[in-house]
This record gives C-alpha cells, sequence and structure tokens, in this order.
C-alpha cells in the first residue's frame, strides 16, 4: 500500500513540474498586454512618446502608432494599452490603444 502511494505522488509529480515550469517562463518573458495610466508627452526621439504616473512619478517609454498617440501627446491624462518590452534597459510599451481621461494638472 504505502509503495503503492508513493509511485502514485511520484506520478503525479512527474507530470505536474513541467507545467508549472512552462507556466512560469512565460510569465519572465513579458509581452503580455498592460495599461498604464498617466500624463502622455513627447519623448527624445522621433515616433517616442513619455507617460509620466502622477502619483509615483515613474516614467513609461511608450512608442507606436503616431496617429494613434501624438493628439493625447500636449500633458493628456490617458490610459494606454499595450504590450511591455525592454529595448536598451529600458522598460518600453507597445502602445496599441489609447483612451483619454482628461488634462493632467
Amino acid at each position: 500500500m504505502n509503495t503503492r502511494l508513493v509511485f502514485v505522488i511520484a506520478v503525479v509529480v512527474a507530470l505536474v513540474l513541467p507545467l508549472t515550469l512552462t507556466a512560469q517562463e512565460k510569465d519572465k518573458k513579458g509581452g503580455g498586454e498592460a495599461s498604464v495610466t498617466g500624463c502622455l508627452n513627447k519623448g527624445a526621439g522621433p515616433g517616442e512618446y513619455v507617460l509620466k504616473d502622477e502619483k509615483t512619478g515613474k516614467e513609461t517609454v511608450v512608442t507606436g502608432d503616431a496617429k494613434l498617440l501624438a493628439p493625447h501627446a500636449n500633458n493628456h491624462q490617458v490610459t494606454i494599452t499595450g504590450s511591455m518590452t525592454k529595448e536598451k534597459d529600458k522598460e518600453v510599451m507597445k502602445a496599441t490603444d489609447v483612451k483619454m481621461l482628461g488634462m493632467c494638472k
């Protein structure tokens, strides 16, 4: 009885462990969709924008379609949805949607 129980537990662990590790690796890679709210302004480079969180002061570089971002790049408070990536050791958000909330203070 004991050997059978140990065998069943070992088989279950052997089957479940690889699935758990695969899920963790997907989380580490990033690339999932995220939403960030803050004040949007033009960035340092062409086609680059900066979203600054009013509460924390954290700045996120935003790239994406200029037709989507440019109309709001004059201190509008927006929520930007997109995917987060790393470029040159900086977090960069590739915007797919912008929702204007109002003007920043």
